[in-house]
């Protein structure tokens, strides 16, 4: 029976080419839709769960936004008094909390991501952010020549290795679990050495002719306590006449899902459209098909396969060209999505770390089965009709292709 599908298949080449160039295209442009929503649903999902703050206090001019804070890894040179360390340690509600100091290098040397990067001086002694995503010989803290990176810069290998960063050489000691936020495309050093890299620096000295690095700082990390209200917590920043806005990291990620929801609702209803489209022209090219072959499937009746036999061969066929249309189809989609994630995780806040082996091999095996639910729901009607066609009436109206 595949033999005669198969050949079938073969003797038709143009038609059998349109048939799956329709199903190629329908499953393509799902397995991208669904591979871009499954990325930024898991990565918001994963930042919710790992982030670890639940509030971040930024200088209260700074323009800096909470998304790009979070999920973005854009150098964003804010800076405020270091006196907010202690002002902040008076807030009711404050269960853990960790200062942080923001600086950027344009070009690094050995090993280099070849691009701006934000370089995050941070505070071991009091931080709850890294932590969890340290081995353990870096959760103590590191020295002053050494690097913590995120997962968006090598592999694995890259551990031991050094960087060159505006002329000071460091080693990387650790590197982070993915986060799903602008932590994994970061470095990480002591605070106290990123402070003294800016007098250092001549790249970074001339924003700190007039001050010094060591007097601020650029964000305090905030963990609520046990039943504090965010709201409150944040009007109690603004009454307390500190130099600090207070960022609640549970509406920066609900406000990024609510723009997602309604991005990808537009998307899939496109989708939905083309599906559509496919659908019907794969219902008018088998009716078609079936009214040419009836002479066809005549003769298979008069030799003896039974009805069952021929909507089987019929439905071999079309589910045949649907799965190869969907294979080729998930292929392309597959091969695509990282240049689609490069292209819109800006938008969309996408960190690639998310979109893993296992989310692929996913979004590809839906294609498929998606391909072939097609071919099935598009031919099972033209399969029937053919199949209960009387033999000799069959022979008489049809011709044989």
């Amino acid at each position: 029976m595949f033999m005669l599908i198969w050949k079938n298949i073969a003797r038709r080449r143009t038609q059998s080419t349109l048939t799956v160039t329709i199903t190629m295209l329908t499953v393509l442009v799902f397995v991208m839709v669904l591979g871009v929503f499954q990325t930024v649903t898991q990565g918001l999902a994963l930042s919710r769960e790992r982030l670890g703050a639940d509030a971040i206090l930024i200088p209260k001019y700074a323009s800096a936004k909470g998304d790009d804070l979070l999920f973005t890894a854009i150098p964003e040179n804010i800076y405020m008094p270091i006196e907010v360390v202690e002002q902040a340690k008076q807030l009711e509600g404050v269960a853990a909390m960790s200062p942080q100091f923001y600086c950027q290098t344009l070009a690094l040397g050995c090993c280099d991501p070849g691009e701006e990067a934000r370089i995050i001086g941070y505070d071991s002694e009091t931080d709850f952010i890294l932590k969890p995503y340290l081995d353990e010989d870096s959760q103590n803290g590191i020295t002053s020549d050494q690097l913590i990176v995120g997962r968006n810069f090598e592999d694995d290998d890259l551990v031991g290795y050094n960087y060159m960063i505006l002329g000071k050489k460091f080693k990387v000691v650790s590197m982070l679990q993915p986060t799903g936020t602008g932590m994994d495309s970061t470095i990480f050093m002591d605070w106290h050495t990123a402070q003294d890299m800016c007098l250092e620096s001549e790249v970074l000295r001339e924003d700190w002719t007039k001050r010094d690095p060591h007097d601020y700082i650029s964000v305090i990390m905030i963990k609520f306590a046990d039943g504090v209200d965010p709201d409150a917590f944040v009007k109690q920043v603004e009454d307390s006449g500190m130099e600090a806005k207070c960022l609640l990291t549970g509406d920066t990620i609900s406000s990024l899902q609510s723009q997602l929801e309604i991005t990808m609702q537009v998307m899939f209803a496109l989708w939905l459209a083309s599906l559509l489209i496919a659908v019907l022209s794969l219902v008018g090219r088998f009716n078609a098909l079936a009214k040419e072959r009836k002479k066809e499937i005549g003769l298979l009746r008069a030799i003896g396969l039974k009805k069952g036999q021929v909507f089987g061969l019929i439905i071999g066929e079309t589910c045949t060209m649907a799965l190869m249309g969907g294979i080729l189809g998930s292929a392309i989609a597959l091969l695509c999505m990282n240049p689609v994630i490069a292209l819109l995780k800006d938008a969309f806040k996408l960190s690639p770390s998310v979109w893993t082996t296992s989310l692929a091999l996913l979004c590809g095996a839906a294609g498929v089965a998606l391909a072939g639910l097609l071919g099935f729901a598009a031919a099972v009607s033209p399969a029937w009709k053919s199949a209960s066609m009387d033999p000799q009436a069959a022979i008489t109206q049809g011709e044989v292709n």
